[in-house]
């Protein structure tokens, strides 16, 4: 609340109690009355008061977006000698506040805020023309993370005549934003800026009074490399134009494939390593390591052979796109030794006799999980039930005697069988 509004509202309310305690001694109901309108009226100019201050405090500065801690900055503008400079390199993450330094010192003229992080002044005619320096930026936190970005900072003397400074422009990857401004010497300001040749890439503008190229965040459908000229003017009629060019390239290619399914000797194997994303075709490359011996991998991402002895290799492959952007991913292949089938062990059973019941059990040793009964030949004694497939239990009451003769099997969850499976008999006797 202001020093006015608020010495207004006291003095209403003083004059208000003074009145309403006359009023009160005078204990008249016209004065009753006069003392509620006073009150009212004098409580509703300093509430309007207090409620006008309210809308005049500050927004409170904008916190920084959450997540790791780096340097937002991916260029610097162009200094020129003479001329203020002023560029901010920008940093999120972390906890604020942030600490700024840089190695080595600017060159001469200009001067880092190591609280802002905004380079700023003039730089001097001893400046250097095109250094390389490393930001480094500290955030508030326990223990203190920090993160750093080298950039190059350009500084060129004034041209006599009025010129484009850009000589290129960065590419953009899909999907971000874009914002890169042109900057200009010399000449008589303001200018104006207009394209002349060629075209920017779709849903790109260009500010006629400042120069700024940006656009939205970019769809894969805008991937290509776009050609295109720049004019400056001046007021006095000087003019400048510069080719240049913006490539939008798809992400880099991922490598989805994580892991790879287990080989067997003896087995052929084929497995085709998968990516997402990159632009023209993907070629595939052994980085790091070695495949199972006789396998190889061909540029189509396909790992194939045939293995020939147990173990498990460890091998980095790449992916690289058409632009030369690649992805890297350690895999591994594990080698095992051909499972072995189950073997009958039972080779002669015991006699029956009609009218007596009969059971006795099929063995085996060997074979992989689950082991299941059938009968591959012959037939059982009459009156004998099938063999009991979970387990190989031949059970029942013989009706018929004689000399029964067949063959049974055993199968594992590979699913492998004893190859040589003993042929058997059971005689029934009266």
């Amino acid at each position: 609340m202001s020093d006015f509004n608020a010495n207004n509202h006291s003095a209403n309310l003083h004059n208000v109690q003074n009145n309403g305690s006359k009023l009160m001694r005078d204990r008249r109901p016209a004065g009753n009355m006069l003392w509620a309108v006073l009150f009212f009226f004098a409580a509703t100019v300093g509430f309007t008061g207090c409620l006008g201050d309210i809308d005049n405090v500050p927004e409170p500065p904008p916190v920084p977006e959450p997540g790791p801690l780096k340097i937002t900055a991916t260029s610097l503008l162009i200094g020129v000698v003479g001329q203020p400079y002023a560029d901010a390199l920008g940093g999120s993450g972390g906890t604020t506040p942030y600490t700024w330094s840089v190695a080595p010192a600017l060159s001469a003229g200009l001067s880092l805020n190591p609280t802002t992080g905004t380079i700023t002044s003039t730089p001097l005619p001893t400046a250097i023309s095109n250094q390389l320096y490393t930001f480094t930026l500290k955030d508030s936190s326990s223990p203190q993370e920090q993160a750093q970005k080298s950039l190059t900072l350009t500084v060129v003397n004034p041209p006599p005549v009025l010129t484009i400074l850009n000589l290129s422009l960065p590419n953009v990857t899909v999907p971000q934003s874009y914002s890169e401004p042109l900057q200009a010497s010399g000449g008589t300001p303001p200018f104006t800026w207009s394209l002349v040749a060629g075209s920017l890439p779709p849903n790109f503008t260009l500010s006629t009074t400042t120069g700024e190229i940006a656009a939205p965040p970019t769809t894969v459908g805008d991937a290509g490399l776009y050609n295109f000229t720049i004019r400056v003017a001046d007021t006095a009629g000087q003019v400048d134009d510069q080719a240049l060019s913006i490539r939008i390239v798809l992400a880099p290619p991922t490598i989805t494939t994580t892991s790879l399914p287990n080989g067997t000797v003896g087995t052929a194997y084929s497995e085709t390593l998968l990516a997402n994303g990159g632009t023209g075709t993907l070629a595939w490359s052994l980085d790091l390591g070695s495949l199972p011996a006789n396998f190889s991998l061909s540029s189509a991402g396909v790992i194939s052979g045939t293995p020939t002895g147990t173990g498990t290799a460890n091998f980095t492959v790449k992916v690289t796109d058409s632009l030369s952007l690649s992805d890297t991913q350690l895999l591994a292949i594990t080698i095992v030794a051909a499972p072995v089938g189950p073997t009958i062990t039972t080779t002669t059973l015991p006699n029956g006799r009609v009218g007596t019941p009969y059971s006795e059990t099929l063995l085996a040793t060997g074979g992989t999980g689950t082991l299941t009964w059938s009968l591959l030949s012959g037939a059982l004694p009459t009156g004998l039930d099938p063999i009991d497939p979970s387990t190989g239990v031949i059970a029942g009451m013989p009706t018929v005697a004689d000399t029964f003769i067949f063959t049974p099997q055993v199968t594992d969850t590979v699913p492998l069988s004893d190859p040589s499976p003993p042929g058997l008999s059971i005689t029934i006797d009266p």
